[in-house]
């Protein structure tokens, strides 16, 4: 599935497990990070429906399904590639599980070929989760992108969400860590 989007700042978040009836729920100091946000993307595992829908009341929402999501169609992929500003944005929740990566921590990707046939085409970006760890690297010309969790970081990991900036050709990318 390829999405043509225009954003220009766009909020990455997995593995936060949104469940405001068991007392998890976005904290206000991520609330308040989020400002500025054209676009957010999530990598899975979100959670409830609900806290889907307290990002929309800031800003579109686009994503792919984990395993701990209820049914909802702005993540209902499993794989998603976004087009913004004329680069190629390959999305998923678990990386080995679609084929992109032959394993994690460290990512290591599966075969350009194969990433290729994947994706339909190069990436400039792979936004990857399922760790609840941040990761930020580049790789033979490729960003990779795990934000980590908002909410249940994983052990010696911080509270973390990924912010992207998007220009014409070019993107950046930063970690940011809650306190």
């Amino acid at each position: 599935m390829i999405d043509i989007v225009q954003a220009r700042t766009i909020v990455v978040l997995a593995d936060c497990h949104i469940h405001p009836s068991k007392g998890i729920d976005w904290p206000q100091a991520a609330l308040d990070a989020f400002a500025g946000a054209d676009l957010f993307v999530t990598l899975g595992d979100m959670g409830e429906r609900a806290g889907l829908d307290t990002l929309a009341r800031l800003a579109p929402i686009v994503g792919v399904r984990g395993r701990d999501d209820e049914d909802d169609p702005r993540t209902a992929a499993r794989l998603r590639v976004l087009e913004v500003a004329g680069l190629r944005l390959g999305c998923v929740f678990d990386p080995i599980e679609v084929g992109a990566a032959l394993q994690i921590e460290p990512l290591i990707c599966a075969s350009a070929e194969a990433m290729e046939c994947l994706f339909e085409a190069p990436l400039d970006a792979l936004l990857w989760a399922s760790t609840h760890k941040p990761s930020l690297e580049r790789v033979a010309g490729c960003l990779h992108v795990n934000p980590g969790s908002v909410t249940l970081p994983g052990k010696d990991a911080p509270a973390s969400f990924a912010k992207l900036t998007v220009a014409t050709g070019a993107i950046e990318a930063e970690i940011v860590r809650l306190q």
